[in-house]
């Protein structure tokens, strides 16, 4: 097929279908109706001689074909936007541009109220989606487009990835007020002995608590495994289950006055909390000013 008979204007469809995988969140990322879409993939199928997705319950699986044209369509692309980003300014008050970002539920749970006020006031045409830090694939959604930002803890040591530091924190022992067995002066036998609440393993790294711990194998009792940081204190508040969790999160939870909490039993240097992003977004001036407003948050706040 020559390239004068393909529609180009069909492209930035296919990449927002390859990456959004559904037919109505591909139609509101492209501020288009899901008609239009489903109108416009027609005409790219004809034109490819492939049906590119097959619908499935939980929305579009792409085919052989549409994988192995994703990748070539990604890179010319986003070669083109890098060019004529290097010629255009960012206007975050004009901008409908679609970030998506992945962070841990405590990130999201402090972050979100003050980044929506924000872009509400700066960018009300900018639309943030967060997802969740328990997708094995982080490091290859980075690559290939399908997230332009991981806020973590956890270090991701691969080839394209760029990171700059967020926050330190500290991370504390948290047990319900009235706990008959928990003190501040917690001794390490005391916390392996007690019954705990942590987060649900990470692929096979363990825990992220053992991963910022620096302990593949500490012996915690482990009772309950949540999705999220910002179930443990209700949990804990509520029963005789402990946890380990960011400082900032108690300080922060509705839940603060039902909890105590103690300095971990071992010696742990801060934890840092990292902006993460692929070697691809450095020039995109968008993406830049999404990571300033990310450090205008901690400034403000002084976390």
């Amino acid at each position: 097929m020559s390239l004068r008979s393909l529609d180009l204007n069909l492209l930035p469809l296919f990449t927002a279908l390859m990456e959004e995988q559904h037919l109505t969140r591909a139609a509101a990322r492209l501020h288009l109706s899901q008609p239009a879409v489903s109108n416009a993939l027609k005409r790219l199928r004809l034109q490819l001689g492939d049906d590119l997705f097959v619908r499935t319950a939980s929305g579009l699986k792409p085919t052989p074909r549409a994988l192995q044209l994703y990748a070539k369509v990604r890179d010319g692309l986003e070669l083109i936007e890098q060019g004529w980003a290097d010629q255009q300014s960012f206007d975050a008050a004009t901008s409908r541009r679609h970030f998506r970002l992945c962070a841990n539920g405590a990130v999201e749970y402090l972050a979100a109220p003050w980044l929506m006020q924000q872009l509400r006031q700066r960018a009300p045409g900018v639309a943030l989606q967060i997802e969740t830090d328990q997708s094995p694939d982080i490091v290859q959604r980075l690559q290939d487009g399908r997230l332009d930002l991981a806020i973590d803890y956890v270090d991701q040591p691969q080839p394209g990835l760029c990171h700059a530091p967020l926050l330190q924190e500290s991370l504390v022992v948290i047990a319900a007020r009235n706990h008959p067995q928990f003190h501040s002066d917690l001794s390490y036998d005391e916390f392996i002995h007690l019954q705990h609440v942590s987060l649900s393993p990470r692929n096979r790294q363990g825990t992220p608590i053992e991963q910022l711990l620096g302990h593949k194998d500490l012996p915690r009792q482990v009772q309950l495994w949540v999705s999220s940081f910002v179930s443990i204190p209700p949990v804990v508040a509520s029963t005789d289950l402990i946890a380990v969790v960011p400082q900032q999160l108690v300080s922060h939870s509705l839940w603060q006055q039902l909890l105590q909490t103690a300095p971990l039993p071992f010696a742990c240097p801060p934890v840092e909390l990292q902006l993460i992003w692929h070697q691809s977004r450095e020039r995109d001036q968008a993406h830049r000013w999404l990571r300033e407003l990310l450090k205008e948050l901690v400034n403000l706040t002084g976390a």
